[in-house]
C-alpha cells in the first residue's frame, strides 16, 4: 500500500499496531498521528503516538474499523517483547514452565496475577487485547485435531 491509498483508507488518530523496528518485535499500540508521507528513496511511513519519526508502511497494522482490540503471536523469539509489552500495559506477565523432555523448560506466559483469572498463552497461540483492557488467547490447534 502506499502513502496516498493508506491516506484515503486510515486518517489521522486510527488505531494501530506498529513495529518500529522489526515484526519479531512487541508492536507498539498507539494512533497515526499525522499522514502517511513517501520518502525520497519510495518507502512510505506515517508518524505514531510515542515515537519519533516515520514507520514504514509495512511495519504498521491498522486495528480493525470497529474495535481497538489487537492480537500478538507468541513466540520463542519474542516472548521477552512480549512481557515487556504487557509489564508496560500494567499486566503481570512470566514465564510458564512445562516438562519438556524431562527437563524444565519456558513454553509460554502466564498472564495475570490473580490465580483464577489467569491465562497461558503458549508459543504460537495468539494474545488478544481487547479494548476493555483485558486479554484472552487464541490457541493454536493442536497436531491430530480435527477442524
Amino acid at each position: 500500500m502506499n502513502a496516498e491509498q493508506f491516506n484515503a483508507r486510515y486518517p489521522v488518530g486510527t488505531p494501530v499496531m506498529a513495529y518500529p523496528a522489526t515484526r519479531n518485535d512487541a508492536p507498539l499500540i498507539t494512533r497515526t498521528r499525522t499522514e502517511a508521507w513517501t520518502l525520497g528513496h519510495g518507502a512510505a511511513v506515517v508518524s505514531v503516538d510515542g515515537y519519533a519519526g516515520g514507520i514504514r508502511l509495512t511495519h504498521v497494522d491498522p486495528a480493525p474499523a470497529d474495535t481497538d482490540t489487537f492480537e500478538l503471536p507468541l513466540s520463542r523469539c519474542n516472548i521477552t517483547a512480549v512481557d515487556n509489552w504487557l509489564d508496560k500495559a500494567g499486566v503481570f506477565a512470566k514465564g510458564y514452565w512445562e516438562a519438556v523432555d524431562g527437563k524444565l523448560t519456558v513454553t509460554g506466559l502466564r498472564i495475570g496475577s490473580d490465580y483464577q483469572d489467569r491465562i497461558v498463552a503458549k508459543f504460537g497461540d495468539t494474545i488478544v487485547r481487547h479494548a476493555d483492557g483485558t486479554h484472552t488467547v487464541r490457541h493454536i490447534i493442536e497436531a491430530g485435531e480435527a477442524s
